[in-house]
């Protein structure tokens, strides 16, 4: 955010932000040029908070994921002027996600295969950590209460019942997570499944 400064009795006063509250926030740095956040109150004249330095940065991180959440879009961690909306599903399928640089505005349309010859790799590379970072839903990971699964591992394959967000083991009684990262194939044997 930029500063907005104006000529005061011929000097320069740095005219804070004023949040839809009505508090005024001052953005400045100190003799070490470290940035200072500081919020006054309408009833006080003296600082009511303040951050520096790094906390500065945090908060700044901190209330942008609360914006980006709020809007349902997700940014870029290597290249923060990149942001990721997603089409969601209809129906089980999944609609493709939109790429923005937040630059230009400059957008392109993609899904988890696609490799236009157009689309710049830069793109791409962020098209591909939102992927890894959002892997497809897998059937398990619907599984209702009172199913029971067959569920294989890398070594294993065995029974598993549905209880509430987790798979329960017939054999040892131990839970997993539905969206365990080590299933990598399952199938509902109860109840059947009946053709229509």
């Amino acid at each position: 955010m930029r500063v907005r400064q104006e000529v005061v009795g011929g000097g320069v006063v740095n005219i804070p932000f004023t949040a839809s509250n009505g508090i005024p926030v001052h953005l400045t740095t100190d003799a070490s040029n470290v940035p200072v956040l500081t919020t006054l109150t309408k009833e006080f004249a003296h600082p009511f908070i303040s951050a520096r330095g790094d906390d500065v940065q945090a908060l700044r991180e901190f209330f942008q994921a609360e914006a980006d959440e709020r809007v349902g879009r997700w940014r870029d961690p290597e290249d923060a002027v990149f942001v990721v909306y997603s089409g969601g599903a209809w129906d089980g399928v999944y609609s493709p996600i939109r790429v923005v640089a937040e630059r230009n505005g400059a957008s392109w349309l993609l899904d988890r295969e696609d490799h236009e010859p157009n689309v710049p790799a830069t793109v791409l590379a962020v098209a591909r950590r939102y992927f890894d970072a959002h892997p497809e839903p897998k059937p398990w990971h619907d599984a209702a209460e009172g199913e029971v699964w067959i569920l294989m591992f890398a070594n294993s394959s065995h029974a598993w019942f549905v209880n509430g967000d987790y798979f329960q083991s017939t054999k040892t009684l131990t839970n997993i997570a539905k969206t365990d990262e080590g299933i990598i194939a399952g199938r509902c044997i109860f109840p059947e499944e009946v053709p229509s």
